[in-house]
């Protein structure tokens, strides 16, 4: 991944605080699942979606595959931003991408986390052949980044 040229990704900053790391003051590992959901739903929502209002449709997007790779540590009180970006599609799976950025651009940890879009029915969840038109602009423009 380092290698890769990332043409345009969502980007979010953090600041790491207090109730992020563990006793040492690093990071702890929950923070990193919390903070990949948040870069995911930013880029949603700045395509125009909220996934308030999908959970409201019925659809959910539950992460079916996560790999995430520590390089460096992070401390309480740094600054970390975080580029995340669409990688692939496949029928109704969305492959992303993440790297957490520490100052002098300095990659912290890179993640790939695969989505599957599911509808909800009452009790049940069906995973979806194709997008929803409610929610097919959103997902195609998030492969551009935003504009």
């Amino acid at each position: 991944m380092p290698n890769q040229e990332i043409k345009n990704p969502w980007l979010i900053k953090k600041k790491v605080l207090p109730q992020h790391t563990d006793q040492a003051g690093v990071m702890w590992h929950g923070s990193y699942l919390n903070w990949l959901e948040e870069s995911r739903i930013e880029a949603l929502s700045q395509t125009g979606l909220s996934y308030s209002n999908i959970s409201k449709m019925g659809i959910e997007m539950p992460v079916v595959d996560i790999n995430i790779k520590y390089k460096k540590s992070i401390y309480h009180g740094e600054i970390i931003v975080i580029k995340t970006w669409l990688e692939n599609r496949k029928g109704v799976r969305l492959y992303w991408k993440s790297l957490f950025i520490k100052k002098e651009n300095i990659i912290a940890s890179e993640a790939s986390i695969a989505i599957a879009i599911v509808q909800k029915d009452g009790s049940d969840f069906h995973l979806l052949r194709e997008y929803p038109a409610s929610i097919k602009k959103s997902i195609d423009q998030l492969i551009y980044g935003p504009t």
